[in-house]
């Protein structure tokens, strides 16, 4: 919700976002479910369905597994959300002097490069080599996700001594939006890999169904995550908000 502080005319004017934790989340899984719905309807219509306009512009727009569409440039957002959400804290615990800011910064970096690799399909790049040098097939032919699986090993391994830190209902909120996420991107991966394998990387119905979990867990994850951040915010970090004052540039000469 957006609100404009009541002010006089010689001041500047001050835009005041409200976020609650409830209706972010209730938002992000109606859209979640549009776009598993929207997923699932172009993938039925392109496989089943007679010849009609636009008929393969609409699954490469809303089909999960397609790149640089509307189900990425949701993904990106969000991701996107989560890093500057992490940032925020960061500058507020680094301001209040306050403990583990260097792993908060660390997990906002962290969401920027998902939020980059989402966007530029970085981690599909390994999938090639990595097949060829593996010779990896079956449950690990999206070999992509053996790095994956390295990499979400250590930052358990990093980010244990944190999330002892953290609040129990945070701890636990964070846990269940990284399980929901690895379990997605990793878990449900490698079956949809299994199966692209048998099919010899032909898709169909069963494909698609595999991915858009594979995906609408994903994007779950991110979802309970952002609620955890607010959560977090508004229930740990009492007094802490974000205020925008837009002044012109008149007023900003005059004010010096």
């Amino acid at each position: 919700m957006i609100k404009r502080s009541p002010v006089r005319e010689d001041l500047p004017q001050t835009l005041l976002f409200e976020l609650t934790p409830q209706h972010t989340l209730k938002f992000l899984l109606v859209a979640i479910t549009i776009l598993a719905i929207a997923s699932l309807s172009v993938q039925f219509g392109l496989y089943y369905l007679p010849e009609y306009p636009a008929k393969k512009i609409l699954s490469g727009l809303f089909f999960v597994d397609h790149e640089s569409n509307i189900p990425t440039l949701y993904s990106v957002l969000t991701l996107l959300s989560c890093s500057l959400i992490l940032g925020f804290i960061t500058n507020a615990k680094r301001a209040n002097r306050g403990a583990y800011i260097n792993y908060w910064m660390t997990l906002s970096i962290i969401f920027l490069f998902l939020a980059i690799d989402e966007f530029a399909s970085l981690h599909e790049k390994l999938i090639e080599p990595l097949q060829i040098r593996l010779n990896a097939s079956g449950f690990l032919h999206s070999t992509w996700v053996i790095p994956g699986a390295a990499f979400v090993v250590i930052c358990l391994l990093i980010f244990t001594r944190f999330l002892s830190h953290l609040p129990t209902q945070t701890r636990r909120l964070f846990l269940l939006a990284g399980s929901l996420y690895v379990s997605g991107t990793l878990g449900i991966e490698m079956i949809g890999g299994y199966y692209s394998s048998l099919m010899n990387d032909r898709n169909d119905i069963i494909y698609t169904v595999i991915v858009t979990v594979e995906e609408s867990l994903e994007m779950l994850g991110v979802a309970v995550f952002i609620y955890s951040l607010l959560h977090y915010i508004s229930y740990y970090m009492k007094g802490t908000g974000l205020r925008i004052n837009i002044v012109t540039s008149e007023k900003k000469r005059r004010s010096i």
